[in-house]
């Protein structure tokens, strides 16, 4: 009869070991692992007690961590002042006794949770990301308690800005989880996969946060307006395109209508002046509007993968705008020929051909593609968007008088772009603006905006 009955039960169980595959999340076949199942549970807290135990009290026992002589609630204040005090302040503080246990490595106890030291490796100001694994957001909570109130949630491959120690659970239930204090407020998880039955790794350090403008406005002026400040009404700094690569100076802030506002600094040679847009802008840093989802926008950044970083030199202004669909070419662009000189290695031609010739390469055309050869002082002025042509932007160009029509009567090439190649990095066009060259004239606009002789 045993035997009979240990068949049935045998019978009855499904082909196969369970796997116990803390990652899996099959809702066809109700298969759920341990790593979704927390991030559901966080994203429920603070869980209110059911009703058939509402009108009981909890009793906390502080023996509960045994060589924990008193309950710290020295820390319990200090996160009930964190809603008033920026992130950078708090993780300056430091305890004064009872945030400190017996062997001096600084922590807390946690009823229900633990007890937690500060972890080494880390400092304020480092930069970490929402492991794009996960494909879950990160809650950040106003304090260091799960059960504490969600401020706000990094989404995948999103970044946040360390303010202080991270603190482990070094006993207790929780013992293995890692919380963090982040800029400009509030505390996150950055690991659970050490805690007993296991769980995600939410945050890995970066070192640099970059992001690529994905936004196309249709626009010849460019794609995204970067200001001064956070505020919307501030003073417009630059205007940048999309593909262009930039870099988080600081964390984000989230307005009153829920649009994510950003710091950035971008490259040199990246973007426009607002007031100009054949002008490079004057700062290399500004506010830029992320995500505008909330008002029904679109995002206008997405984060960069590290394959993604720095993979192409930075993009001609006009090539970018001829790239992304403000193509119309509205006016024209004068150029002066300088740093020459009398050797010969170091001629510039024009040529019939969108080909490069740069001064210095040795590289001579054909006599049935050139069109006259450049000296120093020739004055050329440009028709149209310029090209990349193996390593150099090569631009369409006619001599003044010589083209009533306005069309093209060559190509040469204006400068390297490829940093990798061996060859020269001088210059040997400047433009001119109002027949002064354009750098002189940007020291006079700036020494007459700053209260200086002109």
């Amino acid at each position: 009869m045993s035997d009979d009955v240990g068949d049935g039960v045998d019978a009855a169980l499904p082909e196969g070991e369970a796997d116990f595959d803390k990652g899996a999340w099959q809702l066809e076949a109700q298969k759920y692992g341990i790593i979704g199942l927390l991030n559901l549970r966080e994203a429920m807290l603070p869980i209110a007690k059911p009703p058939e135990v509402a009108h009981f009290k909890f009793l906390i026992c502080p023996n509960f961590a045994g060589d924990i002589p008193e309950l710290d609630r020295e820390y319990d204040q200090r996160d009930s002042r964190d809603a008033r005090r920026s992130g950078a302040d708090n993780a300056d503080r430091k305890g004064k006794g009872k945030g400190k246990t017996k062997d001096g490595k600084g922590g807390r106890y946690v009823p229900d949770m633990g007890k937690t030291e500060v972890m080494t490796g880390s400092q304020k100001g480092q930069w970490w990301r929402n492991c794009p694994a996960n494909k879950l957001d990160v809650i950040v909570r106003e304090q260091f308690s799960l059960q504490s109130s969600e401020l706000w949630k990094v989404p995948p491959s999103h970044y946040v800005q360390q303010a202080g120690p991270v603190e482990v659970f070094v006993s207790g239930p929780a013992e293995g989880l890692q919380r963090m204090p982040v800029l400009p407020r509030g505390w996150v998880t950055v690991d659970a996969s050490a805690v007993q039955f296991g769980g995600p790794k939410y945050l890995e350090q970066v070192r640099r946060p970059r992001w690529k403008v994905i936004f196309q406005s249709g626009s010849n002026k460019g794609d995204i307006v970067a200001r001064e400040a956070c505020s919307l009404e501030s003073e417009e700094v630059a205007v940048l395109l999309c593909g262009t690569i930039v870099e988080q100076s600081g964390p984000q802030e989230i307005n009153k209508d829920g649009i994510v506002r950003m710091p950035i600094a971008w490259p040199e040679h990246s973007g426009r002046d607002p007031s100009d847009p054949s002008r490079p802008p004057l700062r290399r840093g500004g506010w830029v509007t992320c995500d505008a989802t909330a008002q029904g926008g679109p995002k206008f950044f997405e984060p960069c993968l590290d394959e993604e970083v720095d993979t192409r030199p930075p993009e001609e202004p006009d090539v970018a705008a001829d790239r992304h669909g403000g193509g119309s070419w509205d006016k024209n662009r004068t150029w002066k020929v300088v740093n020459l000189g009398s050797d010969s290695s170091r001629a510039l031609p024009i040529v019939n051909r969108m080909e490069p010739f740069a001064p210095g390469t040795g590289k001579v055309p054909p006599d049935d593609m050139l069109v006259r050869w450049l000296a120093d002082g020739d004055i050329i002025e440009q028709v149209g968007h310029s090209k990349k042509m193996r390593g150099y932007m090569v631009m369409p160009v006619r001599l003044p008088g010589d083209d009533a029509s306005g069309g093209a009567v060559g190509w040469v090439t204006r400068r390297l772009v490829d940093k990798t190649r061996e060859g020269p990095e001088d210059v040997w066009f400047v433009e001119l603006r109002n027949g002064v060259e354009a750098d002189r004239e940007r020291r006079r606009n700036r020494r007459r905006r700053d209260g200086g002789d002109d």
